[in-house]
């Protein structure tokens, strides 16, 4: 495993609500409003919130990288859209993949666990096949 370069490719999501504003962007590639995307994560994101200044950098930068697009539409109010890009989903996928990982290796998930070790082996890789299907 070259560990530099996954490192290196990481290095655009590592940021405290990088990843939280690429998962709850639609997957389909339908577009949603800052207004949205702000309220869906303060939602989820008890007790610490994202402000107003740092979701549109975070925006920014994932715009900047390519795992977003933004579109501005010129109506009285102006509307910004953002949504998820192809390279989006896939680092998506791929997070999904560890995160999935993640719950059948640790005593925190108990429910997961369940099931033998060849059992969670094989869900693995199946989950694998999934996320390279998505690619």
């Amino acid at each position: 495993m070259d560990w530099q370069n996954l490192t290196s490719w990481l290095a655009p999501v590592g940021r405290r609500w990088d990843i939280a504003v690429l998962a709850n962007l639609p997957p389909d590639g339908s577009w949603v409003r800052p207004t949205d995307l702000l309220k869906t994560i303060n939602t989820q994101a008890d007790p610490r919130h994202i402000s107003w200044k740092v979701l549109e950098e975070t925006l920014r930068r994932l715009e900047a990288r390519g795992y977003i697009a933004r579109s501005e539409v010129a109506y009285v109010p102006r509307q910004t859209r953002y949504w998820i890009l192809a390279p989006g989903r896939r680092l998506i996928s791929a997070l999904a993949l560890l995160e999935a990982w993640y719950e059948t290796t640790t005593e925190a998930a108990p429910s997961v666990r369940t099931g033998s070790a060849a059992d969670r082996v094989t869900d693995l890789a199946n989950m694998r096949e999934q996320v390279r299907g998505e690619l």
